[in-house]
């Protein structure tokens, strides 16, 4: 039989785990109720549920879009893809690559979001898609860069607006340089204007986060020069002269001649460049002569 001492000491035993167990709980609970109090979202609120609704003109934030699984019957569109656009102040260019709309803007990064079905408005189609949309209609449209045709384009991101014209076609099968020349066609001529000279452009440079665009230029001489511009307006913030052999290399990237310069001897393999149906000049190869 167990001695009296000795039940008192299993009883006292099974408070002292009880006493435990009860402590152990109210810790629990004190953390949760500090989790409601620091986290609201995690005292009701589902799982993955989004602390605000996402807007088509946040660029960080936008909803995601998926791309059409099949093809889109263009029948009904105002401009049957493919189709390209462009515009000024400043200058942009938005193409269809595999389905995508990529809208560029001079020293920017791409945006990219999925070709979808249009709605029609006001004898318009209007994309609607993620952060972007794109506005297509059927009326005369130009662009300073020289380009012009009979459907004008609008394209609003992050709440601005984008305007200029639609082309047919496509330009995917452009040079890079192509592509780099159409768009930055402002700052190019700003630099020829304020040279005063025949040139070559070179190259097309981003600067200050794409604030502002860096022009490279060759004159007949041989004389080099770096024209600075600013994106907005493509107003001319420098031109300063470079040291033969001193220059950068990402001033020799291209030798594009402004429709208008004549050059010494015909190039026939010159790429010619385009703004919609605007041949607005052509890139030469390395061993014609300027």
């Amino acid at each position: 039989m167990r001695s009296v001492a000795a039940q008192n000491r299993g009883e006292r035993r099974r408070i002292a785990a009880l006493a435990v167990i009860a402590l152990f709980l109210s810790a629990c609970g004190d953390n949760a109720s500090q989790t409601a109090a620091v986290d609201p979202a995690a005292a009701g609120a589902p799982s993955g549920s989004p602390a605000s609704p996402a807007g088509a003109s946040d660029p960080i934030n936008s909803p995601i879009v998926n791309a059409p699984t099949g093809p889109l019957d263009t029948s009904t569109w105002v401009l049957p893809a493919p189709f390209y656009a462009a515009g000024d102040e400043p200058a942009w260019r938005m193409e269809i690559v595999d389905g995508w709309f990529s809208f560029k803007r001079s020293g920017l990064r791409a945006i990219e979001e999925p070709l979808v079905e249009p709605r029609q408005e006001n004898g318009a189609d209007v994309f609607a898609t993620g952060s972007l949309t794109v506005t297509i209609k059927r009326e005369a449209c130009s662009t300073e860069a020289g380009g012009s045709g009979e459907f004008s384009a609008l394209v609003t991101f992050d709440e601005l607006n984008f305007d200029g014209c639609a082309f047919t076609g496509s330009v995917a099968n452009a040079s890079a340089e192509a592509a780099t020349v159409a768009e930055s066609l402002g700052p190019i001529d700003a630099c020829l204007a304020q040279l005063g000279q025949p040139a070559l452009a070179t190259a097309v440079y981003p600067r200050q986060d794409g604030e502002q665009v860096a022009v490279g230029l060759r004159a007949r001489t041989g004389a080099l020069y770096e024209c600075l511009t600013q994106v907005s307006d493509a107003a001319v913030l420098s031109l300063d002269p470079i040291e033969q052999g001193a220059q950068p290399a990402w001033m020799n990237r291209m030798r594009f001649l402004r429709e208008g310069i004549p050059a010494a001897a015909d190039c026939p393999d010159a790429e010619e460049v385009r703004v919609g149906d605007t041949l607005v000049g052509r890139l030469l190869g390395r061993t014609c002569k300027f």
